[in-house]
This record gives C-alpha cells, sequence and structure tokens, in this order.
C-alpha cells in the first residue's frame, strides 16, 4: 500500500510539472505575438505618419502659388495699353 501512495503522488507531481510548463510555455508563446504584434502596428502608424507629414511639407514647397513672390496676379489687373496715348490711350 505504501508504493502505491508513493506512485500516486510522483504521477500527480509529473502531472503538476508537465501542466504548468505547457501552461508557461503556450503563455509566453501568447503573450510575445501579442506584444510584437501591438510593437508592429505601433511602428507602422509611426511611420505612416511620419510619411504623411514629409508629404505634406513636400507639397507646399513645391506649389508656387504658395510663394507670394511668385504669383504673377498679386498686384491684380493692370491695363497694358493705358498710357500708350493714340487709338489705344484712354
Amino acid at each position: 500500500m505504501g508504493s502505491s501512495k508513493t506512485l500516486f503522488i510522483i504521477v500527480i507531481a509529473a502531472a503538476l510539472i508537465v501542466g504548468f510548463g505547457s501552461g508557461y510555455y503556450y503563455g509566453f508563446s501568447k503573450g510575445n505575438e501579442g506584444g510584437r504584434s501591438g510593437l508592429l502596428a505601433e511602428q507602422k502608424a509611426a511611420a505612416e505618419e511620419a510619411a504623411k507629414k514629409a508629404q505634406e511639407e513636400l507639397a507646399a514647397e513645391v506649389n508656387p502659388f504658395t510663394k507670394e513672390t511668385v504669383n504673377p496676379f498679386e498686384g491684380g489687373y493692370e491695363n497694358p495699353f493705358k498710357g500708350a496715348g493714340g487709338v489705344f490711350g484712354q
């Protein structure tokens, strides 16, 4: 009777060790996937935001009508024949 009780305790201890080991492994692998995917999502969002900001800055630099000195219509309309005299003058 003593050996069966000892064998029962050894089987229970082995089952607990295997259960804790497999639970730790399963939890560790799932935990790393969640952290890794979260980190990758954050990095992707940061990269997209930086790319969008760079595109906006580049578009502002390239657009000629945002600069006041380049705009040909800034002074408004002026009659090219004003003061010419003769037929065209007024």
